[in-house]
């Protein structure tokens, strides 16, 4: 596609937008190609706050960003375009959802308004994303019902999903995303029936430098000293640093330090890292756990190991630390940085409603619109911090000079509306690849 001097202009319209993660995406990829240029022609979202930073960032009319419930004509209200790209949305998908699927009538079927605009519009590709369970959803129907609705549309669609996170990537973020290319059948594309993703993971791995993968145990410290030079800031504001004059910055400073002597302390089988640790078992050890389910048996049975192991240093510990009071939360904790590591400062925090995790310092733990924002501990300032806006926008691969929503608005919350709506996006670079891999068609082939 891409011929010298033969500038083409690549229309698109921008679906479920949120702050223009695909918007971007395809900038860098007209940044990288002189022959190449593009336009937005449509936008719709209905976030006002992830308007307000898309329309700073891409100079598109505010008043031309549109609900997508109020198209009246899909063939006369949405102009023609040459890509279409849409993040359906995936709170009834996600694991953090209900997970109604299609049932859920406000936004499971907003699938169905995308698959209007593709019958009606019919341009030469699209490119969808949503979350991993997605394709699991309903024992896979829901994803049948999507590909059989694209392929009668006419359509090349990919039959399996193509499902990436950045951190196989070089990029140190944990995120598991589907992606589902469309490329209209034509004079040129009508002898090929399937995708084949080959090209493009060859070209994910182009000058890939780093393996963010949780069994790395020889390189961890070289790896988060990559993280930091790469995608941590040097400068960072004291607001985003726990503030022990704070009452519920001073409680969970308390209990991070009660949670390091832990993991320092005890004592675990040989070979064997720490098991994810629930304080009250260890109040009542003798009541019979045979009826609960077998995942369940071997973690009470793996922490009843430990109280064993450990009994004095634990029960002393819960009485210094007063732990019967903390709050359900910290009261949990799921160590996963590995048997190789006894510092909690060395890990990533991930706050969870569920409890404490804590990652290996290899990869930061999925940024979500929940705004479960994760925590590190810096050396040189001895105090532990959340990333800061910026930063998810690093992990998320935007623009150095990307104006994020903490930027814009004088808003007291604009830094929880910044970290919901990079958690919202889709990574950048990823997309990008993704773009050009479905630009250039070097997926196609035929299949008997």
């Amino acid at each position: 596609m891409f011929k010298k001097n033969n500038k083409k202009t690549i229309k698109f319209i921008d679906l479920f937008a949120g702050i223009g993660g695909f918007h971007q995406a395809l900038k860098n990829v007209v940044k990288e190609n002189s022959n190449l240029n593009s336009k937005c022609v449509f936008v719709s979202e209905i976030d006002k706050n992830a308007i307000k930073t898309y329309v700073e960032n891409f100079n598109f009319p505010k008043d031309k960003i549109v609900n997508i419930r109020d198209i009246k004509n899909y063939g006369k209200d949405v102009p023609d375009h040459d890509f279409l790209f849409a993040g359906f949305p995936c709170q009834t998908f996600s694991n953090a959802g209900h997970k109604k699927g299609f049932l859920d009538k406000i936004r499971g079927t907003l699938f169905f308004d995308v698959a209007k605009i593709i019958e009606k519009k019919k341009p030469k590709y699209f490119l969808l994303e949503n979350v991993k369970h997605l394709t699991n959803h309903d024992n896979g129907k829901t994803w049948k019902i999507i590909i059989k609705t694209l392929k009668k549309l006419d359509y090349i669609v990919n039959d399996e999903p193509l499902i990436i996170s950045p951190h196989e990537y070089d990029i140190p973020q944990e995120r598991q995303r589907v992606f589902i290319i469309g490329i209209l059948k034509n004079k040129k594309t009508k002898k090929y029936n399937k995708i084949n993703f080959n090209n493009l993971y060859i070209d994910l791995n182009k000058n890939k430098k780093n393996n963010f993968h949780i069994n790395d145990y020889n390189s961890w410290k070289e790896i988060k000293k990559y993280i930091e030079n790469n995608f941590l800031e040097k400068n960072v504001a004291n607001k985003y640093y726990l503030n022990a004059k704070n009452k519920k910055d001073k409680y969970l400073i308390n209990v991070l330090n009660a949670w390091e002597k832990f993991i320092k302390n005890i004592k675990t089988p040989k070979g064997r890292t720490i098991p994810v640790i629930w304080l009250n078992e260890f109040l009542d050890l003798d009541y019979n756990i045979n009826h609960f389910s077998k995942w369940k048996q071997k973690y009470i049975q793996d922490m009843r190991i430990i109280y064993k192991m450990n009994k004095k240093f634990i029960d002393n510990w819960m009485k210094k630390y007063d732990v019967i009071n903390w709050k359900k939360r910290e009261q949990k904790l799921e160590w996963q940085a590995g048997k190789d590591i006894r510092n909690i400062k060395d890990s990533f925090i991930q706050l969870r409603q569920s409890g404490i995790r804590c990652k290996r310092p290899i990869k930061f733990p999925t940024l979500v619109a929940m705004v479960q924002i994760p925590i590190i501990f810096d050396n040189q300032k001895n105090k532990w911090r959340k990333l800061t806006p910026r930063e998810t926008s690093n992990l998320q691969c935007f623009p150095k000079d990307f104006k994020i929503f903490s930027d814009l608005s004088l808003n007291k919350n604009a830094d929880f509306y910044s970290y919901k709506q990079f958690g919202n996006s889709v990574n950048v670079n990823i997309v990008s690849k993704i773009q050009k891999f479905i630009l250039n068609e070097k997926g196609l082939e035929y299949v008997e």
